[in-house]
């Protein structure tokens, strides 16, 4: 079976995909390529966890004028539906190998976003002789701790039916509320990501469930592909940090490593025109270096990127009151006085009075209070030292609230900056 082309058009990309089936899995393609660029290799596109194809009509739109475009929902991914529990990684890369294969593609450009990085890096590592250049975004090497808390939490509280909640968390953990002045995320833009999530259907939430599942079975991935490799994000990304995806440029031996300015996690879409520049810029072998809105890194300097999501600032008042939800009679079963040492808008380092704090039994159940500003804080907390050092994530489920808390954190009666940093002092770092 060879691969079929068709001539792209905005109506064509809204169609019904074509289907392909490797074994019992089912392949969802849409294929578009002009007279002009049939005979180059495709960039094939994988699918994340909620784009679906018209997703990408931006991107089509701007690669199809030199190569065919390829898009691929592999199942439990897009808009494929097929419930797919106890496929990995990997087995999503050997399936989309498959399609490679069945298609008769003897070389394919391959680009992953968020979920679908992984995915794409994956099958570029395994099969080298298919695979040309790569692009990548909002990938890392091995997920932190505290990331892997916020994803599982988000599972919990999908399951517990609380949507309102998961849909509010999701976007306060892909939106990057303390910074949206300098990304210009529009307010319409994240009410219509808020009501996607609400929206879910019962399949797509089992199928969010089992990405989230394939996120945090992660220990690190299988290894790291020698082709040319464009590695990117927003320079404001909160969910995968830009050190992280540093980290995996660093491992590549022939990458490239770029920030997109003013980007959150998602820059294809909050900067397109950049994005899309940098995309058909890199495929067609150009300086990346000179696409305007970008901060290119060389390699040897990845060092120079903050570890930090945000700047932590010290409350004026320091004083708090951490509680556990769950009580022994009329008591908490965890209630103490701590210290708030700094806090950003993601977490927050505390210290308690009387050492003593289980991870097990509190990790997640805990809420911090403070007095001035009034603020009620629910944490999870991903760290706890014999020094009586908790180091906690703020679990943001309400936006008008979270909002209220990023504009005290930008107010001098309630919090400070911190004296500058020496130089080569060690940053603490909470998620």
């Amino acid at each position: 079976m060879l691969i079929e082309y068709q001539e792209y058009s905005r109506s064509a990309i809204k169609a019904e995909p074509r289907t392909l089936y490797v074994g019992e899995w089912r392949i969802d393609y849409l294929a578009f390529g002009s007279e002009q660029n049939r005979h180059r290799p495709p960039l094939l596109v994988v699918g994340g966890a909620f784009q679906n194809f018209t997703s990408y009509k931006f991107c089509v739109e701007k690669i199809y004028e030199h190569f065919p475009v390829i898009l691929v929902d592999l199942p439990s991914l897009g808009n494929n539906t097929q419930i797919a529990p106890d496929l990995g990684m990997e087995d999503l890369a050997d399936l989309l190998n498959g399609f490679v294969e069945q298609m008769g593609l003897e070389k394919v450009h391959l680009m992953g976003l968020s979920l679908g990085s992984a995915i794409a890096s994956t099958f570029a590592y395994k099969y080298p002789e298919l695979s040309g250049k790569l692009i990548v975004a909002g990938i890392v090497v091995r997920p932190r701790k505290s990331w892997r808390m916020l994803v599982d939490e988000s599972k919990r509280v999908l399951g517990e039916g609380r949507m309102d909640e998961f849909s509010q968390a999701v976007v306060l953990y892909l939106v990057n509320y303390h910074r949206l002045k300098e990304t210009g995320i529009t307010p319409t833009a994240r009410k219509l990501f808020y009501r996607q999530m609400k929206q879910l259907s019962e399949n797509e939430q089992e199928r969010y469930c089992i990405n989230g599942s394939r996120l945090l079975s992660v220990e690190g991935l299988l290894g790291y592909p020698e082709c040319e490799t464009l590695v990117v994000t927003g320079e404001h990304d909160s969910f995968t940090l830009p050190w992280e995806n540093a980290e995996f440029a660093r491992k590549c031996p022939n990458s490239h490593f770029v920030l997109i300015k003013g980007a959150d996690h998602l820059p294809q879409l909050e900067k397109r025109e950049v994005s899309l520049d940098l995309f058909s810029t890199f495929l067609q072998g150009k300086p990346i270096n000179e696409v305007e809105g970008i901060r290119y890194f060389p390699r040897g300097t990845y060092d120079n990127l903050e570890r930090r999501r945000s700047e932590r600032m010290i409350p004026a008042n320091p004083r708090g009151r951490v509680t556990s939800e769950s009580r022994i009679g009329d008591r908490f079963r965890f209630d103490q006085e701590v210290k708030v040492v700094d806090v950003s808008f993601f977490g927050c380092l505390l210290k308690l009075e009387k050492p003593g704090f289980s991870l097990a039994d509190h990790a997640r159940d805990c809420t911090l209070y403070m007095n001035s500003p009034d603020l009620k804080l629910e944490l999870l907390v991903f760290d706890y030292d014999d020094d009586g050092h908790l180091r906690c994530l703020f679990k943001h489920g309400n936006i008008k609230e979270a909002e209220r808390f990023s504009g005290l954190l930008k107010d001098s009666d309630y919090f400070l900056a911190p004296e500058p940093r020496e130089h080569g002092k060690v940053r603490r770092i909470y998620g």
